[in-house]
């Protein structure tokens, strides 16, 4: 892999050589791609008129230089904005000639306006997507609360008054020996659930505490996870020089962020890997078989659906009025009806089937996801408990004819990699209109390599364990373990290489082997945390990544609702790496804020309840 990123640098720097590179003049020439005027300012006034669309752009006369000059820049969409499209908020009221106030039709009266300052450039400007108008009228009138919302503060309730009588109960009444707690009542005691958030298990099985250092893992992927976001969400929102945002997908740290999708890829793995890694010990106290898997999936609903039902239902309701500004109702808006829309699709864990370019809280396509692999790894455990060797075989098996078949799907349906996708404009509409994200990244099928390597991860571990043999032994596999790491970044950058390639095969091929390669080498960079004793197992060792770890469903959902809020300001915004980290710290910080009340007050507490109730 090494000798591969002197290779891969050079195939990036013939391709941006290969590229025309544009002068900050030129790119000064072009209209302004974004922007907005005050929008609470407009419609504060009583014949306020405040319009938000996008417009295409045409020359008014030929020849036209700059404009041909910024079709030349739009055409390499592979890193650029295209700049024939213009999106304006305008405050028609304010902003326009009293010659132009001619027509009752807003749209129209919005075309002229924004034509008549495009003409000043020498262009014309046609209303493509008028996204709303709205008055002063529109803007002061309060929306009756809607059933969602009021059975959501119902279910707020419910859970607040729950906590109380919980806490009361579980402090002031004894436990006898003739005299249980009622388990019902106490799943929802404050305190034994921050002693729960807290906890920091000593001894135990020697097994179970090897893996102490994937919850440090976990949060650090989490925490990638979530900087990726933040950079998506200066995408998303209007900027004031989108040029810089522009040379970030085609930096080393744009590259490997757009590579994100093979982070997620390793959670599957992981996820997949701890279900069938549990099974295999506890087969060591009692016989396993599929009879068990009704009981495996109603445990993983009883985990997973609380806080997702929570969260999707406060995405359906009050995540628009966390923000007011010209841009919420054009992508907080467009989440929060899907989540109106799909909120059963979530209830069964079908979301990212069921219209699944319409998505709700987007980072929520994990959690089908993650639910079917959990099934699969649960099904071939159950059945293949006692012939451990052949599993292991047909583990293998099945890794590869997975990739085979991702590829070949791929090959038909002309999906393109990530690397190839990630572009400012598809990055903008978070791939909405990307077959590639919205029928195979977000699939379930696709994720079927992931999971395998967490089948054949575990059953290796398991035979290590049960022959007694240390990986750290062998010093080939300690330099691999302290490689490994360092080794997922390299890989990432073959993004790179891959974007000198346009032909339908190799894009097949590197789409087949991308991902789970990836997931290879964090099993390798896992199994060394396991074994091997040195400064990375005692940095992931920290007994904060526990606690940090135990929130990570509640950060991963909850991460997306605040970096949006955050993102939605009423005006069009400078950005920069600086900014971006700002943002995502930011969010970060109030994430995990918001995370700690309510994995103790809803997550936890639903939880012990449930398992109460049905076991």
């Amino acid at each position: 892999m090494t000798p591969m990123t002197p290779i891969t640098l050079l195939f990036l720097v013939v391709s941006l050589a290969a590229a025309r590179e544009y002068t900050d003049e030129d790119i000064a020439s072009f209209p302004k791609l974004f922007h907005l005027d005050e929008y609470e300012r407009c419609l504060a006034r009583t014949d306020g008129l405040y319009c938000l669309g996008t417009f295409e752009l045409t020359p008014a006369t030929v020849p036209h230089p700059t404009y041909d000059l910024m079709k030349a820049y739009s055409e390499e969409s592979y890193r650029h904005f295209n700049r024939t499209l213009i999106h304006r908020g305008y405050c028609l009221n304010l902003r326009c000639p009293l010659d132009l106030v001619t027509s009752y039709n807003a749209s129209r009266l919005f075309e002229r306006c924004a034509d008549h300052y495009s003409q000043r450039s020498d262009l014309r400007a046609s209303l493509r997507t008028l996204h709303y108008c709205r008055t002063h009228a529109d803007f002061i009138t309060r929306k009756p609360e809607t059933s969602a919302e009021h059975i959501l503060k119902q279910v707020l309730y419910a859970l607040f008054l729950a906590n109380l009588v919980g806490t009361i109960y579980d402090t002031y009444v004894a436990e006898t020996a003739e005299r249980k707690k009622n388990k019902l009542i106490t799943a929802f005691s404050i305190p034994s659930n921050w002693r729960r958030l807290t906890f920091i298990r000593e001894g135990g099985d020697p097994r179970q505490t090897a893996l102490i250092p994937m919850e440090g893992v976990r949060v650090m992927a989490l925490g990638f996870t979530t900087y990726a976001h933040a950079s998506v969400f200066h995408f998303v929102f209007y900027t004031v020089n989108p040029e810089i945002l522009e040379q970030v997908s085609q930096r080393i740290d744009g590259i490997i962020l757009s590579d994100g999708t093979s982070l997620i890829q390793a959670f599957m793995m992981m996820s997949c890997f701890l279900t069938a890694y549990n099974l295999l010990i506890y087969s060591q106290k009692q016989e396993l078989g599929i009879h068990l898997l009704p009981l495996c999936i109603l445990k993983r609903v009883v985990r997973i659906t609380p806080v997702h039902l929570l969260i999707v239902g406060y995405g359906a309701t009050w995540w628009m009025y966390s923000r007011d500004g010209p841009l919420v109702s054009t992508t907080i808006g467009l989440e929060s009806a899907a989540c109106k829309t799909k909120f059963w699709s979530h209830f069964f864990f079908v979301n990212n089937i069921i219209d699944p370019s319409n998505f709700c809280v987007a980072p929520s396509w994990f959690l089908p996801v993650n639910m079917h692999m959990y099934i699969v790894a649960c099904t071939f455990t159950l059945l293949l408990w006692r012939r451990r060797s052949f599993a292991l075989r047909l583990y293998t098996v099945l890794f590869v004819a997975s990739c085979v078949m991702t590829g070949a799907i791929s090959y038909v349906r002309k999906y393109k990699a990530m690397t190839f996708i990630a572009t400012p404009e598809k990055i903008h509409k978070i791939f909405r209109d990307t077959p590639s994200f919205t029928e195979f990244y977000v699939s379930s099928w696709g994720a079927l390599p992931a999971c395998f390597v967490g089948l054949i991860f575990a059953h290796i571990l398991f035979e290590l364990d049960e022959r007694k043999i240390k990986v750290c032994d062998f010093k080939w596999f300690v330099y691999l373990h302290y490689a490994g790491f360092p080794l997922l970044f390299l890989w990432s950058l073959t993004g790179m290489f891959a974007r000198t390639h346009e032909s339908a095969f190799f894009m097949a091929v590197y789409i087949a082997f991308d991902r789970p390669f990836y997931c290879v080498l964090m099993a390798i960079g896992l199994l060394g945390l396991f074994h091997v004793d040195g400064p990375i197992r005692s940095f992931f060792c920290w007994d904060g990544w526990r606690s940090l770890g135990r929130m990570s469903l509640t950060v991963m959902l909850l991460h997306w609702c605040i970096n949006s809020t955050i993102g939605a300001r009423p005006m069009a915004f400078s950005t920069s790496v600086l900014d971006v980290f700002v943002d995502w710290s930011a969010t970060h910080v109030l994430t995990y804020a918001c995370a700690v009340p309510i994995t103790v007050l809803v997550e936890f507490p639903m939880q012990k309840f449930l398992e109460a109730l049905f076991f």
